[in-house]
């Protein structure tokens, strides 16, 4: 009988606790030293929440008995950043909780600096498309190219109904050229901007015309450009794509569709 007790109480001991679900922060918030919320885990009598940027452990809370925790620690702003919780018991600890990604923008972006995964390129005017009043929209480009020259096709001159030339259609140019010409990735330049995983993030595309146009205007704060030609979306033919000079050479039009340009990708917040 003792025995039998015994081994009960001792399994009881064993058990971990459950896994919580982290709530918030996530997305992008305004302060820099924000409160961590989450659900209660079955059995978790403490908790544990870490903050990372990228591979790095930032910060680390343990012994958090109650389901919140604000941070006395300034976070960076203007970077990606993610963080998870997980309960403990005299069993162990738990699992921890799927990630959560949040941004610390406490003042107005500014252009070319860290954002979202990439630099901030253009932020929308009112009247534009995706302009929201009260609400910060815009561009954000890859950190670096994503070819230094590669093709616009995927071997074949093809319409692919990617036309759209305005801010804001370089997502379904993207969408439009890669149902089309294929999932190959490698092989021609909206797919390698759609294949870029920058920050995290699988949104990436290839800018339209028009979105090009908005990152040459502020190539010099973004930084990282070549003096050479890079491929929009924006199909001007089944045979040629629009294209833009960069390095301060204003220059613009299109080329056929085998000709090796530079790519660089952005993606919308």
């Amino acid at each position: 009988m003792f025995c039998l007790f015994f081994g009960a109480v001792a399994s009881a001991r064993a058990a971990v606790p459950g896994k919580p679900t982290a709530k918030a922060p996530t997305g992008s918030i305004a302060t820099s030293t924000p409160s961590f919320t989450w659900s209660k885990a079955s059995g978790a009598a403490k908790y544990e929440l870490r903050v990372s940027q990228g591979s790095t452990l930032l910060l680390t809370k343990t012994g958090v008995t109650k389901l919140s925790w604000k941070s006395s620690t300034a976070l960076p702003e203007n970077v990606d950043l993610t963080w998870k919780v997980r309960g403990g018991s005299s069993g162990g600890n738990g699992a921890w909780s799927k990630s959560l990604a949040f941004t610390v923008v406490t003042g107005p972006p500014v252009i070319g600096k860290p954002y979202q995964g990439g630099l901030l390129a253009y932020i929308l005017k009112p009247g534009e498309p995706g302009y929201v009043a009260g609400q910060t929209h815009g561009l954000i480009a890859a950190t670096e190219d994503q070819s230094t020259g590669i093709r616009w096709y995927n071997g074949t001159n093809v319409t692919t109904g990617a036309t759209g030339v305005d801010l804001g259609t370089g997502l379904s140019n993207t969408n439009r050229i890669i149902a089309v010409q294929g999932e190959t990735a490698t092989s021609y330049a909206a797919g390698v901007a759609r294949a870029y995983r920058g920050g995290g993030y699988t949104d990436w595309y290839l800018p339209s015309a028009s979105e090009l146009d908005r990152l040459f205007a502020s190539e010099d704060a973004i930084g990282g450009f070549a003096s050479a030609d890079y491929w929009s979306s924006s199909e001007y033919a089944a045979y040629a794509a629009w294209y833009r000079t960069f390095g301060g050479v204003n220059r613009y039009g299109w080329y056929g569709k085998d000709k090796a340009s530079r790519v660089r990708a952005i993606r919308s917040f």
